[in-house]
């Protein structure tokens, strides 16, 4: 009789390791999945982003400004407001992003546009909605750099002023 209670508490002891194991696994599993990219966990950037694993790459539905800044390569006032802002990595990347420079920084927010992605282009087509806006202005590359050299990316960032003094500007890089 006494046997038997052994070999069940034996068992029992067993049956609690072995689920154990499998909660602390599946705990770490959960921890560190999305930095190993495992599709479907999420992880964040060095930035502070939040992102989620696909099963082709990942994706980054709510940048930081320091994401912002680092995916666009542009050095964005510290005012800036981001209306949305989402990145997509695959074999490609595409950054997309509205944002407002507030009329403190409004000056600031288009030569900083304007050192990245260089001159405005006349009656150039952006996605930002034009309605209503004043000194728009759009830059773009349609595929070629200056030089002649075809661009590793392709942008389209169209700004203009609100009434209230407000830049607002529009965002879209692709890779080639």
């Amino acid at each position: 009789m006494a046997h038997r209670r052994h070999q069940a508490l034996r068992v029992i002891a067993g049956i609690v390791l072995m689920a154990a194991f499998v909660i602390i696994a599946f705990a770490v599993l959960a921890r560190y999945a999305g930095g190993w990219g495992v599709p479907y966990f999420s992880f964040q950037t060095e930035r502070g982003s939040t992102c989620r694993n696909t099963l082709t790459g990942y994706r980054c539905d709510a940048l930081t400004l320091a994401d912002l800044e680092w995916y666009a390569d542009v050095d964005l006032p510290d005012a800036t407001r981001i209306n949305h802002a989402r990145y997509v990595a695959t074999h490609d990347y595409v950054v997309d992003a509205a944002v407002e420079f507030p009329k403190a920084s409004a000056a600031a927010g288009l030569k900083a546009l304007q050192a990245a992605y260089g001159h405005c282009l006349p009656d150039h087509f952006t996605d930002l909605d034009t309605s209503g806006l004043t000194h728009v202005c759009v830059m773009a590359n349609d595929a070629v750099t200056e030089g002649g050299t075809p661009s590793s990316k392709l942008f389209n960032v169209g700004t203009g002023l609100r009434k209230d003094g407000v830049r607002v500007a529009s965002l879209e890089i692709k890779s080639r």
